[in-house]
Parts: structure tokens; sequence; C-alpha cells
């Protein structure tokens, strides 16, 4: 699975719900075995590829990443300027 394609599944994720949490789409990326699709930060937290993340916020630009929730969401009118709330 090449990056976009990866990004692609995170949109259809995202769209089919509403929503994204973090952690269940690196989890699922983690398990195709492709070491461009993730990473572990340096807290030993495993992450989404940067190459995919930046594809996959290209393709949503009106929606925010909810840092306490970590999950990517519809932007709401009560929303702050900016992708993260």
């Amino acid at each position: 699975m090449t990056p976009k394609d990866a990004a692609e599944w995170l949109l259809e994720q995202f769209n089919a719900k509403g929503f994204l949490y973090q952690e269940e789409a690196a989890s699922h990326l983690y398990h195709l075995n492709d070491d461009a699709l993730t990473y572990f930060d340096g807290n030993g937290n495993l992450c989404i590829g940067k190459s995919v993340l930046t594809l996959f916020n290209k393709m949503t630009p009106d929606a925010v990443y909810e840092r306490g929730d970590k999950l990517w969401r519809d932007r709401l009118l009560s929303d702050l300027p900016g992708r993260q709330q």
C-alpha cells in the first residue's frame, strides 16, 4: 500500500463515520507491515506516517483534530480556527 492508498483508506473511514480515531487508524496501517505508513514516536506511541498524514490532511480541509480524544472529526461552527482543537 502506498502512502496515497493509505490516505485514501483513512478518508474512506472518516467519511463513513464522520470521525476517525488516530489509534485505530495507525493500528490498521501498522498491521500492513509497511514502514512508510506508520512509526513510533519518542514516547513509544504508534503514529500514522507523516507522508500519509500530509495527504490525508489535504483531502480533509474541513476536518479538525481533537487532541484530547485523539480523533479527526467534521468541523463545527463552535470550533476555533485552525486544525487542532
